[in-house]
């Protein structure tokens, strides 16, 4: 008779320490944000113009929808190193239907049907990359960290098959619109970005899957025991993280009008884990809200210390030097406060 009770305080509290946490959270990378704008604005020149302001929005949202895809897998205690090759596995399977189906003289009306298939084709692609990767994590038991780093492999190497390891180019100029266009003054990748950032937002905190979700990352074996199925959780979770790197993918092939099986390899994976930290991601936590900050904020790092530095030899250090001390001390942070729960 008192089990009912006690679940529901237990449920209720749980919410309650989740929105103090992601409150203090967002307030920390407010200040940091207003911080890293402040002092670029001071010290560089045309930082917080309209032209550079502009420029970062265009750059920002392929790692931003990879970092949703990185999040969503480590609310629940997993990893998703592969989703940068999934993004350009998916794109490079696009691109190839773009260069070899798509006729020379298709209409306007013509591409862009073709246009649309080739994104469907993305998006599938990126769904398989998903669903193999919550095979192996979900119901065959694999270490998310080895499953990923295998696929990683896996889909590395089919780009570098299929390519020869060369750049793919040759697209439409109608595909640019995607990572080139503005509607009404507003970035069209931004706009993609935002989006999706809502779509997950409401999945996570507005569905019984979210629900399930948060509450499978808390404690996996009482959620198992409440009759929800982990399984099930971790494949929709791992394709639907497929399916973030496919958008991603699509955003980074029509912006940068090629594709290739390196693209982001060196530091993309960094960052979705930098941010993913950065915004206090950890097993049953997550905050959509935060994890946009934590975008904004590198990439005015990156594009403030390469106004302040241009020309300077060595430039790109501080920049990499500022993203590493930002990981140590937000994990030091996440250390201090997994010490006073565990005092509590």
């Amino acid at each position: 008779m008192n089990r009912q009770p006690i679940s529901v305080e237990k449920t209720v509290l749980t919410g309650i320490i989740q929105r103090l946490r992601d409150e203090g959270q967002i307030l920390l990378l407010i200040g940091l944000f207003i911080l890293v704008a402040a002092f670029f604005g001071i010290t560089a020149n045309r930082f917080l113009t309209l032209r550079s302001i502009t420029s970062m929005a265009f750059q920002v949202p392929e790692i931003g929808v990879m970092a949703l895809g990185m999040m969503i897998t480590m609310i629940i205690g997993g990893i998703n190193l592969s989703i940068v090759d999934t993004a350009n596995l998916s794109a490079l399977m696009a691109g190839l239907f773009l260069v070899k189906v798509v006729p020379e003289a298709a209409t306007a009306g013509q591409m862009s049907l073709y246009i649309g298939i080739a994104i469907l084709i993305a998006l599938a692609t990126g769904c398989l990359c998903g669903a193999l990767n919550g095979l192996f994590v979900g119901y065959i038991g694999v270490s998310p960290i080895l499953a990923t780093l295998a696929t990683l492999t896996i889909f590395r190497g089919i780009s570098v098959g299929i390519t020869g390891g060369k750049t793919l180019t040759g697209f439409p100029e109608q595909l640019s619109l995607i990572g080139h266009g503005k509607l009404m003054g507003i970035p069209l990748p931004l706009i993609i970005l935002l989006v999706v950032a809502v779509v997950i937002h409401v999945i996570l905190k507005r569905t019984s899957f979210g629900f399930q979700t948060r509450m499978m990352g808390t404690n996996p074996t009482a959620s198992n025991f409440s009759g929800i199925n982990n399984k099930s959780i971790n494949m929709k979770l791992y394709i639907l993280s497929g399916i973030l790197g496919a958008v991603a993918g699509i955003i980074l092939m029509s912006r940068l009008n090629s594709v290739a099986y390196e693209y982001g390899t060196r530091t993309y994976i960094l960052l979705t884990i930098l941010i993913a930290v950065m915004s206090g991601v950890s097993n049953g936590f997550g905050s959509v809200l935060a994890l946009i900050l934590s975008v904004f904020t590198l990439q005015m790092l990156s594009t403030g210390f390469h106004m302040l530095l241009r020309g300077v030899s060595g430039s790109a250090f501080f920049k990499d030097f500022s993203w590493g001390a930002l990981l140590i001390i937000f994990f030091i942070i996440e250390y201090s406060r997994s010490g006073k729960k565990a005092q509590e």
